[in-house]
């Protein structure tokens, strides 16, 4: 083919103007010149005629009945699909299944049966694709995430059709909690569950998480240490950066970049130790420069692996049926600095072999995704990674209790999964950028009733809006898209356990 193409090219180089020119008939003269193709035994023939060419031209079109059409390729992306669709697609051909792999999580509560039996609603977990969930606490985000992991990490039968389990990464950061989170749960199924927590708080993460049931077995704290081939330039820049302050930039940074700079035209391995020292040697920081600057660097030693052997070589490589916690709830470390690491760490699982299928959760995102440049840094990796999702093997779940987020986060997210909520304010924040219901909104009363829907839902319910999800048939029994609809669905019942629950005054009596 390779010397078809050369052959071809050269003979068109030669071409006067003239040839160029059409004919009495308005077809252009190029289009009868004769092209040379080569056959199997390596001899060259001219095609002389329109027909011959077209049919060899014709051969790189796809067929109908190709296993990756365009069709059966949305199939196979479909973020969501229905039972129905799922039976009626995968048993009308004998070829390879288009829904190899998913699991249930929950169901359609307008698709009711004659039986009055409702539809069940399945989480695709072959294809990337990307999921945004919010609601008030208490409306059920926390354990539609983790139902959602369950799919992703444990074959169970009854629940899901899972070949081969992925890698789950959980992003955790919360103040106001003395819980362990939730997705940690995940124990008490014996998924192997590992916690990377801040060394100066690993005391009080054990405690929290060492009561789980499950845990004794199957679940492990460890500090999150990073070894200095791990980091560079443009990650020290990051973690040196950020106040904790929104836009606030440390007035020894010019200085920092500077050093930065030269580090990175030298092309020499990051040294920590030698970064550090160096900048501490620096005669030009003022007693108030160096100050802040060594509480920075007091802090970024705790993340650091001094002996620069870990048990494990690198903690952030994620095995399929396992998940890793990335928890660093600690008073002393703020939200930007959380961005800041929780940055670096999702940049060292995407350099992970693509082999390796991820899916990525972000809980509680609204207590630290706030306004800061981290979490403005942080955000844009995470845009960047669900733009790529396809080609990084990459599921993408963002759970917050404030849909205040980034606009982009929205926009982009193949699924938008949205629970209960009373704010006025969370609603315009999240009208304009839900797939599919832009005609919803169009009008005030169509927005009030979309509100009014919203207020209704109870524990455990949500409104899915999910374009590209095939979650119904026509009437001829072909599988439809959401479009611009909405899909009520009640989650299914979780198969760990659930610590989610409010905490009651009359817990204690019998």
């Amino acid at each position: 083919m390779a010397a078809q193409i050369i052959w071809t090219c050269r003979r068109f180089s030669k071409l006067s103007l003239k040839d160029w020119a059409q004919d009495k008939s308005g077809m252009p003269v190029l289009a009868r010149l004769p092209t040379h193709t080569i056959n199997s035994q390596g001899q060259s023939k001219i095609m002389t005629t329109y027909e011959e060419e077209k049919t060899a031209l014709l051969q790189w079109r796809s067929k109908v009945n190709d296993k990756r059409t365009g069709d059966q390729e949305e199939l196979r992306n479909s973020p969501l699909f229905s039972l129905s669709v799922r039976h009626n697609i995968d048993n009308s051909t004998n070829k390879a299944k288009i829904f190899p792999q998913y699991g249930l999580l929950g169901y359609d509560l307008e698709n009711v049966d004659e039986d009055g039996d409702i539809e069940p609603i399945l989480f695709n977990v072959d294809a990337p694709h990307s999921t945004f969930i919010c609601g008030s606490q208490g409306g059920g985000k926390s354990y539609t995430l983790s139902a959602v992991l369950e799919n992703c990490l444990l074959k169970n039968k009854t629940v899901n059709h899972l070949a081969l389990p992925i890698a789950g990464l959980v992003f955790h950061y919360d103040l106001n909690s003395t819980l362990a989170n939730e997705t940690a749960t995940l124990c008490s199924l014996e998924i192997k569950v590992r916690v990377l927590a801040s060394a100066a708080n690993l005391v009080e993460i054990r405690r929290r998480y060492s009561a789980l049931e499950g845990a004794n077995n199957h679940l492990t704290v460890e500090a999150l240490l990073f070894r200095d081939s791990q980091l560079d330039a443009n990650s020290m820049k990051k973690l040196m950066a950020f106040s904790d302050q929104e836009g606030s930039v440390p007035l020894y940074m010019e200085i920092i970049e500077h050093e930065l700079r030269q580090m990175k035209k030298a092309s020499k391995p990051f040294n920590f130790k030698a970064f550090r020292t160096k900048l501490e040697d620096d005669k030009n920081f003022n007693p108030a420069q160096k100050s802040m600057m060594k509480q920075r660097f007091d802090l970024l030693q705790e993340f650091m692996d001094s002996r620069q052997k870990t048990t494990n070589a690198n903690m952030l490589d994620l095995q399929p049926g396992t998940l890793t916690i990335v928890d660093l709830s600690d008073t002393f470390v703020g939200p930007a600095t959380v961005c800041s690491l929780f940055d670096i760490c999702l940049g060292l699982v995407l350099q992970q072999p693509k082999a390796v299928a991820k899916i990525i959760a972000l809980d509680e995102a609204h207590k630290y995704l706030n306004k800061s440049d981290a979490a403005a840094t942080f955000t844009e990796h995470l845009l960047s990674t669900i733009r790529t999702q396809r080609h990084n093997g990459t599921r993408v779940v963002i759970s917050t209790q404030e849909p205040t987020l980034s606009p982009s986060l929205l926009d982009l997210c193949n699924t938008s999964i949205i629970h209960h909520f009373n704010s006025p304010a969370w609603f315009a924040a999240i009208e304009g950028h839900l797939g599919g219901a832009s005609s919803m909104t169009t009008t005030e009363h169509g927005r009030a009733e979309l509100f009014k829907r919203i207020l209704g839902l109870k524990l455990g319910e949500s409104l899915v809006f999910s374009p590209s999800s095939f979650v119904g048939s026509d009437e001829d029994g072909m599988p439809r898209k959401l479009g611009s609809g909405v899909l009520s669905l009640q989650t299914r019942l979780r198969m760990g356990m659930d610590i989610g629950m409010s905490d009651m005054a009359s817990k204690g009596l019998v």
